[in-house]
């Protein structure tokens, strides 16, 4: 399934047993459905708060599903900020086949906070973009993104490598992309908030640079609810 959600009122995707989540929502309403109980696997585990705009999600189930019912079922039963845009059958697995996937961060530049710009972070438009791109260069390719993980899930390993990482500017709104072969606990949020305080002279850029893979930690880190997953590509 290829599902969408607005993440702002769930505790991020995994399932809890005492909280809302897009996983437990999506296991229910599938259970209602078929009357088995199935495990769905996401691509991810998005964070409470983060939303999605491609979030694939796999299970496994042992009957012949008529998709085009199953589409309109699972949206008649889904809440309203989730829907499932695509049912396909398929061997692939939703995390572990998983190549790249795409971050995107929403930010607004204004001195004034605009209701209709409510699905991204505010910023200073006196921000200097040009330092944040040169930050952004740095942290093209594989490296130990480890001083960009938030305490919480350890990984054996905090090698990763990033293909892309870009900023531009349309109107009022500044979009953020990344994309990578993975990322770690809190690594995109961590990565976008230590962008900001240098883009406003909060961190020192000539200080950071030979410090970054090699001392650094991020305590900067931002917002969940304006972090959307966009995007997730496979072999």
């Amino acid at each position: 399934m290829i599902v969408t959600y607005n993440g702002r009122n769930y505790s991020g995707f995994a399932r809890q047993k005492s909280a809302n989540t897009i996983q437990g929502e999506l296991e229910k309403a599938i259970f209602t459905i078929t009357k088995q109980q199935v495990v769905s696997e996401g691509s991810g585990r998005t964070d409470a708060g983060v939303s999605a705009y491609f979030q694939p999600v796999h299970f496994d189930i042992d009957e012949k599903l008529n998709l085009n019912k199953f589409l309109r079922s699972i949206n008649g039963l889904l809440p309203q900020d989730i829907r499932v845009l695509s049912v396909v059958p398929t061997d692939l697995h939703a995390r572990f086949s998983t190549k790249r996937k795409t971050y995107l961060y929403k930010m607004y530049m204004s001195n004034i906070s605009l209701p209709l710009y409510s699905d991204a972070l505010q910023v200073s438009p006196e921000i200097d973009l040009k330092l944040a791109k040169k930050f952004l260069r740095l942290i093209v390719g594989t490296h130990d993104f480890a001083c960009f993980q938030s305490v919480g899930s350890p990984k054996e390993s905090t090698v990763r490598t990033i293909y892309s990482a870009k900023l531009y500017k349309k109107g009022l709104y500044l979009y953020f992309t990344i994309t990578g072969n993975g990322f770690l606990y809190k690594m995109v949020r961590n990565i976008v908030g230590t962008m900001l305080a240098v883009a406003s002279g909060k961190i020192d850029f000539s200080t950071l640079k030979p410090t970054i893979f090699n001392g650094f930690k991020s305590t900067n880190c931002a917002k969940p609810e304006f972090l959307y997953l966009l995007n997730v590509e496979y072999n």
